[in-house]
């Protein structure tokens, strides 16, 4: 995602509110943000980022910066700093206009002739006339970094400053370390007095997120980092931007990991703090960084006691180290330190085999701590840790299994692959090779389900070197298989892998009834089929499902049957296939074969127009898979199901599957079908900036998406450049993508009609600038489109069944797109209607009444299907849809207001004789309706109406339609929606 100014890892948000802020005072709303937050949060490169911006726009910035003990011989030291730096900076006409109208100036600046005692001239008042009359010539900036080292004087100066803002054309920023200010700081009360003025706010920077730190990563690299070196990095920075690009001095792009060991900088300047404690204390802040965590004041001194240091003394060294910002307290009785890198660095300061004795005094005390949840899972965790380091590995090794246990009952599946992998690192040690297989395995499925498709590849890597084809042909064709899925999954193979398939199932042929053999042959139908090879492909299917039937394994059924589905789409059977596939893919809880059997159904579905069967499966899989913590699969999930619930125009429900999936980590393809969608429902509710941002991320995870098949990429790519004015560009795009879709030619289809939209958009401008050349031009190209498409089998959009009302309806779309006639756009709206193709059918209608417009059609006929657009529009919150109808309606005077029905016990007195359908006939007066209209919407006649009008302006005493309506607006009549 991009970041809030140039050259920044998020801040998007602290950024505008720093640039409104400087904005609203270059128009002469003066005011002071204070910006606060941890050293190394990114305070200074933020507010540097957010002045260079407003300098570019011909605002002055004035940057003075505080320094430690400054205080004792420099008043106005960072005042005098940033004006000498604008002395030198400024035009020289503009400096002399500004000294002139400030004579005392020379008495603050060395620059102009020395530093005069202040007894002589009040230099606050120097300082404020300086500023302002700065700012007086234009918009100013006043910056004064690391204000809480800021001598007394220039705090008085920034408070007079502050105090006296009017109609300056000022803005005041500082920032400040939290951590510096310890109980009783003087700037603790200058802080809160400001805070009591007008004008004054305060920005707070947190610690990036994992997103935000990836972004910076990838700055500083310059290209896309491995999620595992974000991981590390995020790990051992906490998010924090400065400890961050310190631990990444000199690692390649390239690597997936930091390098042991921290910056000799960085260590420095963590540990100049902790010198400056008493030995004791210092003590303490080595076993504390042994613990590895916020641990619990109690276990601290345990440890601490078992080492010599009484628990006065823990609790001394405590209260002296948090009062200089060393350590913070964590909620109750954690304690840890404020900068979680100093840990490492005061590990670092243990000789080697001295921490030993310390990790097993940690051992010992949390041995006797036993927890439930979460918390049992990380003390086994922590126990795993302290074991390995203390020299016990039998006793890491069993730690590490009891909390991958702990872990996957409770659904945590990252912290359950991290135990495994770990348990698995230390099965070398005991020389069981089938328990060390088992293991392996289970540390794949375990990565899989979270995502790490490089942590799987390995595991299964290390599980087939340990396995001798020879002795163990079953398991060896087992892992050959998942070995295979997971080089093609992770990109190391580009076709898919049947060299491998076939050895797979040449290693379990001796095995006719096992499932192994079943699953093979299935897996080599599925490779054949990718293959294009469609008579071996079904062959083998068939085999694999009279071998799953002989093993009777629920996996090895599920996978025959969807293969065989899979590889005989076309006939009937295979909607019959791909159910029972999925369906004993459902009994066997696995959410990885669910999905994939999922995948496989809705592919079939998709293909024959029954789209919308997929949406409720999809949604009771999600949950189902979020319950069991498979993030990879949940986000494949979240990016289908948002696609699909677009489609159909669900946008509410498809905002909340896309939060869901933003929220969670997955594989790039998954991720990017997320954003994808996010970026389609974002141009639809009119934020093309976000859109932008999301598709920016998309590109980030796939290079080259736009040609990128199965992710339906292009016809979100298509819609975002209409959107922003770019219908050239959509058409381009449109016309060098569309022949990769020859593997499902509906999506070739779909991006037909996305090319007709742009066409039809290109030679409407054309056709008003009279520009002939340009209408050839669009018109050769979107030839060019339909030639490609002309090429592929079956024919453009050819039914896939006889209840695909989809591709009838995509067609109409097409055709009207071509055509811009009335009857063209009201067929395209039926039969997007039938299709349940609401956005279509909204997005049509509004074509529809501006076709009708152009063709002089009646007030009363362009209306229908305006307000049908109109109310889906406002239902969806489509502002774009909605500006346009709008727009139409005012251009045809068409009222666009939905009648309200009052309550009858509430009505107004002088209505309440009317009967219920006088009632109902008044509220579409009301609405502006004409008799044809009402008639309509009623199911009444005409002349009905006209009876109805005429008993009510005698019961009112009113003499027109117009002037009955009128009245019950006075009369409090519910105004229409």
């Amino acid at each position: 995602m991009g970041g809030g100014a140039a050259g920044l890892a998020g801040r998007v948000e602290e950024a505008e509110v720093l640039g409104s802020a400087i904005r609203g005072a270059a128009e002469g709303r003066p005011c002071a943000v204070f910006v606060h937050g941890e050293a190394g949060v990114g305070k200074t490169r933020l507010v540097q980022a957010v002045c260079a911006e407003a300098a570019d726009s011909g605002i002055a910035v004035l940057w003075g910066r505080c320094v430690r003990f400054g205080a004792v011989d420099s008043p106005y030291g960072p005042l005098v700093s940033a004006l000498e730096g604008w002395v030198e900076s400024a035009e020289p006409a503009e400096v002399t206009e500004v000294l002139k109208a400030v004579p005392a100036a020379g008495e603050l600046l060395p620059s102009l002739g020395g530093f005069a005692d202040d007894r002589e001239v009040r230099l606050l008042s120097v300082v404020d006339a300086l500023v302002m009359a700065i700012a007086v010539r234009r918009p100013t900036v006043l910056v004064v970094d690391d204000v809480q080292w800021a001598d007394p004087a220039s705090r008085d100066a920034l408070a007079y400053l502050v105090a006296g803002f009017r109609r300056q054309r000022l803005a005041v920023l500082t920032t400040c370390r939290d951590e510096e200010l310890g109980t009783g700081h003087p700037m603790h009360s200058w802080l809160a007095d400001l805070r009591r003025l007008p004008a004054v706010s305060v920005v707070r920077l947190d610690r990036l997120s994992w997103d935000e730190t990836e972004q910076q990563v990838a700055m500083l690299l310059g290209g896309r980092p491995h999620h595992r070196l974000v991981d590390d990095v995020v790990r051992r920075s906490d998010g924090n931007p400065y400890l961050s690009e310190l631990l990444l001095e000199g690692v390649p792009v390239t690597a997936d990991e930091l390098p042991a060991g921290l910056p000799a900088e960085l260590s420095g300047a963590l540990l100049a703090a902790w010198h400056r404690l008493p030995a004791t204390a210092r003590e303490v802040m080595r076993l504390l960084a042994v613990a590895g965590r916020p641990t619990s004041i109690d276990d601290l001194r345990e440890v601490a006691s078992a080492h010599g240091i009484g628990p006065a003394a823990v609790t001394s060294a405590l209260a002296e180290a948090t009062n200089t910002g060393i350590t913070v307290a964590q909620g109750a009785g954690l304690c840890w330190f404020r900068h979680s890198l100093l840990a490492e660095v005061l590990y670092a300061t243990f000789v080697p085999g001295e921490a030993e004795s310390v990790h097993a005094a940690w051992a010992k005390t949390l041995a006797a701590r036993p927890a439930t949840g979460l918390d049992e899972v990380q003390r086994q965790g922590d126990l795993a840790l302290h074991y390995e380091a203390a020299g016990d590995l039998k006793a890491c090794f069993e730690a590490s299994l009891r909390a991958a246990d702990l872990a996957s009952g409770i659904k945590a599946r990252r912290e359950e692959a991290v135990h495994l992998r770990r348990a698995a690192s230390l099965m070398i040690h005991t020389g069981k090779v089938d328990d060390e297989v088992r293991l392996l395995e289970r540390v794949a499925r375990a990565n899989d389900l979270v995502g790490d498709g490089e942590a799987s590849f390995q595991a299964w890597s290390r599980a087939r070197e340990l396995v001798d084809e020879r002795t163990d042909p079953l398991q060896a064709c087992r892992l050959l298989r998942r070995w295979a899925d997971s080089a093609f999954a992770t990109g190391r193979t580009r076709g898919r892998p049947i060299a491998e398939a076939e050895h797979a199932v040449e290693l379990s042929r001796g095995f006719p009834d096992s499932e192994e053999y079943a699953e093979a042959l299935a897996y080599l139908s599925w490779c054949q089929w990718w293959n294009n090879e469609l008579e071996l492909s079904a062959t083998y299917a068939e085999e694999a499902v009279q071998a799953a039937h002989r093993s009777g394994a629920k996996a090895a059924l599920s996978l025959a049957y969807a293969a065989r589905g899979n590889a005989d789409r076309h006939s009937e059977r295979a909607d019959q296939d791909t159910a029972t596939g999925l369906g004993f893919a459902e009994e066997t809880g696995d959410p990885e074969l669910i999905w994939r059997m999922l995948v496989i159904r809705q592919n079939y579905l998709s293909r024959r127009g029954r789209v919308d069967e997929c949406i409720d499966p999809t949604k009771r899989f999600l949950a189902f898979a979020l319950n069991a913590g498979a993030q990879s699969v949940a986000v494949f999930a979240a990016g289908l199901l948002s696609h699909h619930l677009l489609m159909f125009g669900r946008l509410q429900e498809s905002a909340e599957v896309i939060r869901e999936g933003l929220s969670l980590s997955g594989l790039p393809n998954a991720a990017a079908m997320v954003r994808l969608s996010a970026a389609a429902l974002a141009v639809r509710q009119g934020d093309t900036d976000v859109a932008g941002l999301h598709l920016e991320r998309a590109k980030e995870l796939i290079p080259g998406l736009e040609s990128r098949v199965g992710l339906f990429s292009q016809p979100v790519l298509a819609e975002y450049l209409l959107a922003t004015g770019r219908a050239e560009e959509a058409l381009d795009l449109l016309s060098h993508t569309i022949g990769a879709q020859n593997v499902d030619t509906r999506d070739a289809d779909e991006l037909l009609v996305w090319g007709g939209r742009a066409a039809a958009e290109l030679m409407g401008a054309a056709r008003d600038r009279q520009d002939s050349r340009a209408l050839q031009t669009t018109q050769a190209a979107f030839d060019n489109l339909r030639a490609a498409r002309s090429t592929m089998q079956p024919a453009p959009f050819e039914p896939g069944g006889p209840a695909d009302l989809i591709q009838p309806a995509m067609q109409a779309l097409f055709e009207a797109s071509a055509t811009s006639t009335s009857a063209a756009w009201a067929d395209a709206v039926r039969r997007c209607a039938v299709a349940g193709l609401r956005w279509d059918e909204a997005v049509a209608s509004s074509r529809w009444a501006q076709a009708l417009l152009d063709e002089g059609a009646a007030r009363s006929v362009v209306a229908v299907p305006l307000r049908s657009a109109h109310r889906f529009a406002g239902e969806v919150g489509a502002r774009p849809l909605l500006n346009q109808v709008e727009a139409l309606a005012a251009l045809g005077g068409i009222p666009l207001q939905e009648p309200t029905q009052p309550v009858p016990d509430e009505a107004p007195e002088r209505l309440r004789s009317l009967t219920k359908r006088e009632h109902e006939v008044l509220s579409y007066l009301v609405a502006g309706r004409t008799y044809g209209e009402i008639a309509k919407a009623l199911f009444i006649s005409e002349k009905t109406v006209s009876v109805h009008v005429s008993n009510l302006l005698h019961k009112t005493g009113t003499s027109s339609r117009h002037e009955v309506a009128a009245l019950a607006v006075r009369l409090g009549h519910p105004p229409p929606d």
